[in-house]
């Protein structure tokens, strides 16, 4: 989202291409006018073991016309594992493999099957520091997720130093970039509270 507001900004501001600014702006909204088909296409029911040396999934589509579907994952297989809330929507359950692969889970929170969806995590996690697996930090909570917002803040900076300089307006673009960069470090405050909540002291 990040890059196409940058592309955006400058598509507006240096390039002055409308047919180009159009695409980038169709890019932005895509996501959105189709995320309830695409939820609908990618959902999943998932049953969850947990035995006392693998965590296993067994994944059906919703219809069940499919064959079931089993990911098993050897307790000592598994280095870390996090856990994620992307928006409102969603919690996702990462886990980080020795091997150095990453398996992602996603459940949704909202509707009927969010306090559901609210167990399932707590006992995943629960789990899993039973067996001393390390929990780790989400990106926005980790020291990197920092710093990477700091330069990200750094570099917004630039279009209104040049703007100063140069005394021109700020093009409409630059606050959606602004906007997210808000939602960003709300993100970073929400991951963060929860990581300090549920780690262990």
């Amino acid at each position: 989202m990040l890059i196409l507001l940058a592309c955006l900004f400058l598509s507006v501001r240096y390039l002055d291409s409308q047919p180009l600014s159009i695409f980038i702006f169709v890019l932005l909204i895509a996501p959105f006018i189709f995320l309830k088909a695409l939820m609908k296409l990618f959902t999943r029911k998932a049953v969850i073991n947990l035995e006392s040396d693998k965590i296993s999934f067994d994944i059906t589509k919703l219809n069940g016309d499919e064959e079931k579907e089993t990911r098993t994952y050897n307790l000592a297989d598994i280095d870390s594992y996090q856990i994620q809330f992307p928006n409102s929507r969603f919690v996702c359950l990462i886990l980080k493999l020795r091997s150095g692969n990453k398996q992602v889970f996603s459940w949704r929170r909202q509707g009927e099957t969010s306090e559901n969806t609210n167990t399932v995590i707590e006992s995943i996690h629960k789990f899993l520091e039973q067996h001393q697996i390390a929990f780790a930090p989400s990106f926005f909570a980790s020291k990197t997720g920092l710093y990477t917002i700091i330069v990200l803040t750094l570099f917004l900076c630039v279009p209104f130093i040049l703007a100063i300089n140069q005394h021109k307006i700020l093009p409409l673009t630059i606050f959606a970039s602004i906007a997210m960069m808000a939602q960003i470090i709300s993100r970073r405050a929400n991951d963060l509270r929860f990581y300090n909540k549920w780690k262990k002291p």
